[in-house]
């Protein structure tokens, strides 16, 4: 299975926007020896146990309740919320989805491969925060006193989110698709 690292946000995707806007902003990839498309990357990635165990806190929190037919909606681009996330944006392989503070912001991205060699999907996601205060003198923007003691877990969790929905996708694929053949 392959494992999710860190890895520079490509320059002309819609989670960049918010880095160069100020927002911390991470992003984590793997390669799957599948074609995936990005509907499928979302679905699987909120339909993950996971993720599901993520869906109950929000519901216990916020009270919103998401299930596996809203995140199938919003993989196939008929729903535009999820949880407490909205879509900000959305292309042909990426989706940038909000929290109702507009504080956070998750970012999946899908890009299929192929080749007379085979297929293959390069997977990516993250995340953007925005700072709390506006940025200092000397152009740093302000993050609360936590932000930094919460990264590591924060970064360990993207990394295990992402190697579940490889896990997901490669286990629903076609044996075919897997090589298995």
């Amino acid at each position: 299975m392959p494992v999710a690292l860190p890895t520079e946000l490509p320059a002309s995707t819609l989670l960049a926007q918010l880095r160069r806007n100020g927002s911390y902003a991470d992003c984590f990839t793997l390669t799957l020896p599948i074609a995936a498309t990005q509907a499928q990357f979302i679905e699987a990635f909120y339909t993950t146990k996971l993720f599901k165990a993520e869906r109950l806190i929000l519901r216990l929190l916020a009270g919103k309740r998401s299930t596996d037919q809203q995140a199938a909606d919003l993989a196939a681009g008929s729903g535009s919320s999820f949880a407490v996330l909205q879509v900000t944006e959305r292309t042909a392989g990426e989706i940038l989805l909000t929290d109702e503070t507009g504080r956070t912001s998750s970012w999946l991205m899908a890009v299929p491969n192929f080749s007379s060699r085979g297929s293959s999907t390069p997977l990516f996601f993250g995340s953007a925060i925005k700072p709390r205060r506006a940025s200092t003198a000397g152009g740093q923007p302000q993050f609360g006193r936590l932000f930094p003691g919460l990264l590591g877990l924060h970064n360990l969790y993207s990394r295990r989110l992402l190697e579940a929905a490889a896990h997901r996708l490669t286990a629903t694929a076609p044996q075919h698709a897997r090589g298995d053949a």
